[in-house]
């Protein structure tokens, strides 16, 4: 295990900038660089052994996976990022005219974009509304259809923090016999996470935001059950039981989620994800949650010496990692903006407010300078 103060002491970032905007992107820290530098050094002196150093490192970042999401390394396939692992189950599935999907309705594009694809086969896709912020299960309840396929849902979503109650929508999916898959992009790296335990048939993540890996990083989790009845959307060489058998056309799939994985992988990045994903297990999911849920408390109380409210008032389990404010007078967040971006610290402009996203590394006194600058904004 390593300690909050030892992992911060590894972000550069830190000696210049507070950092709250793990929701959009993150920075690298300096094991993860010297991590791709290695790489880099055996590309440029062209070691003969560098493909199986990539493959290593692949292997050791699918076993990282799938700790993060308590499942076994071989139901985790490598993407790219989410909404290429959500193209997997969206193309893969057989539909037919008249199934129906449900959504919400500010889902980020990826949970949506590959799904609205399938208009073309006939398939409809709704969206619920919800108005207070918190995706529920009873919104999902109301909205079902006898040919309703599939609920897919950001286990937290982008612009309000809103934590989804996963374990109650996957129950209602079982009880339905309806799909459950999940965008987890804003939850893995910060939240703990048991895909088992959540009753989930399909995760799709990127890495670079709260896994602090690089860009062109991420994975897709999938049950054996549901493995069987996804056809591949594109088949390539490295999703067959022997990749470097080259000349063999007629051999057979991987029997495992590899078989998603297509050809020459990210190496550099995914070598730097295995670094960042150590690192990460090392400080341990629940240590990092609960760091990072102090720091949102101590933020969320200091709010009421300043002229800036919540924008969400989420109960204790619906809080994540994502923490979203407003001014009083709504109309001057763009320039309260500008104010914290000019003052040092990295935040976000999104959904009619101004949002924060802490990681382990950052600190009380971070938020209490973010405090100062908010009760000097006037």
């Amino acid at each position: 295990m390593i300690t909050q103060s030892q992992f911060r002491s590894h972000f550069d970032v830190t000696d210049h900038r507070i950092y709250f905007n793990h929701a959009a992107y993150s920075p690298l820290s300096r094991p993860v660089v010297q991590a791709m530098d290695e790489y880099f050094t055996h590309r440029l002196k062209g070691n003969p052994a560098t493909w199986d150093i990539a493959e290593k490192h692949m292997e050791d970042l699918r076993r990282n996976y799938g700790l993060l999401v308590g499942a076994p390394s071989d139901r985790i396939a490598m993407m790219a990022n989410t909404v290429t692992g959500i193209n997997v189950l969206a193309g893969g599935l057989e539909w037919h005219t008249g199934d129906h999907i449900l959504l919400y309705k500010d889902e980020f594009p990826s949970n949506v974009m590959p799904f609205l694809n399938l208009a073309k086969l006939g398939v409809e896709v709704e969206f619920i509304d919800a108005p207070d912020g918190r995706v529920t299960v009873e919104l999902f309840e109301a909205a079902l259809r006898p040919s309703t396929r599939l609920i897919s849902v950001s286990s937290v979503q982008y612009l309000t923090g809103y934590h989804a109650d996963m374990k109650a929508i996957s129950s209602l999916c079982r009880a339905n016999d309806i799909l459950f898959s999940v965008d987890a992009i804003q939850s893995i790296g910060v939240i703990p996470t048991d895909v088992i335990d959540l009753g989930i048939d399909f995760l799709a993540v990127g890495g670079h935001k709260w896994m602090m890996s690089p860009l062109g990083t991420g994975f897709l989790y999938v049950t054996e059950e549901l493995q069987q009845r996804l056809s591949l959307v594109y088949r390539g060489y490295m999703g067959h039981q022997n990749p470097i058998d080259f000349g063999n056309f007629t051999q057979e799939l991987s029997p495992d989620a590899r078989r998603f994985e297509l050809g020459a992988f990210n190496a550099p990045g995914i070598v730097g994800a295995e670094k960042a994903t150590e690192l990460l297990l090392e400080c341990g999911p629940e240590s990092i949650y609960r760091h990072v849920r102090k720091l949102i408390n101590q933020f969320e109380w200091g709010l009421e010496e300043t002229d800036f409210k919540p924008l969400y008032n989420f109960v204790d389990s619906e809080i994540s990692g994502i923490y979203m404010f407003t001014h009083a007078d709504v109309s001057r967040n763009e320039e309260a903006f500008t104010k914290f971006s000019e003052a040092g610290v990295n935040l976000s402009l999104r959904g009619g407010g101004l949002r924060i996203a802490p990681h382990y590394y950052n600190t009380s006194d971070e938020v209490e300078q973010l405090l100062d600058i908010a009760k000097s904004f006037i």
